[in-house]
């Protein structure tokens, strides 16, 4: 079963933007990987899976404490994360999509991601306009509770360095350049 990966683009979503993707034959193994606009992103196999990555620079994500009785399948969870990340965020929790990952830490908190909405939807309807459905959406960096890891990223315009790992508290962005050392 093949998996295609594309690289949701910074910019909003359009016909001419450029995709980065990678097709894997069988989900495990590198096969291509280029640049194409969203017409010309390749498909996958049949029962293949298409994956989306929101890129870090579009994340943020914030540590909470559920309280008890509230779990990933609770109907109120919506609302009770709006209320626990409400002075953590900067923008309006309407406006905003909510992950919360999948699993409690080693301290029994979890990790929640706040994207755009807006932004998320209109790629996520583009692909699936273009015949490529999305069946899941992954961060690009998320909280970790392995060993520290360090990522230097060449982002057009903004270098920068990312952490993950235990000790770096989530994952945690820094500008490299010249005028930020």
């Amino acid at each position: 079963m093949s998996t295609l990966i594309i690289c949701l683009p910074l910019a909003a979503s359009g016909a001419t933007a450029g995709f980065d993707y990678a097709l894997s034959p069988d989900g495990r193994s590198l096969g291509v990987h280029s640049n194409a606009p969203l017409a010309l992103l390749p498909t996958p196999s049949r029962g293949g899976e298409v994956v989306a990555v929101v890129p870090i620079s579009m994340l943020s994500w914030h540590r909470v404490e559920l309280p008890k009785g509230v779990g990933l399948g609770s109907p109120r969870l919506r609302p009770i994360l709006e209320g626990l990340l409400e002075d953590r965020l900067l923008d309006d929790a309407a406006r905003l999509h909510l992950a919360l990952a999948p699993s409690a830490d080693a301290d029994g908190g979890f990790w929640v991601a706040a994207c755009d909405r807006q932004w998320l939807a209109s790629h996520l309807q583009a692909l699936e306009t273009a015949q490529r459905p999305v069946g899941r959406v992954v961060p690009e960096f998320a909280p970790s509770s392995g060993p520290m890891r360090l990522y230097a990223l060449d982002e057009p315009g903004f270098p920068q360095l990312v952490i993950t790992g235990h000790n770096a508290g989530g994952v945690l962005r820094l500008p490299l350049s010249a005028s930020a050392a």
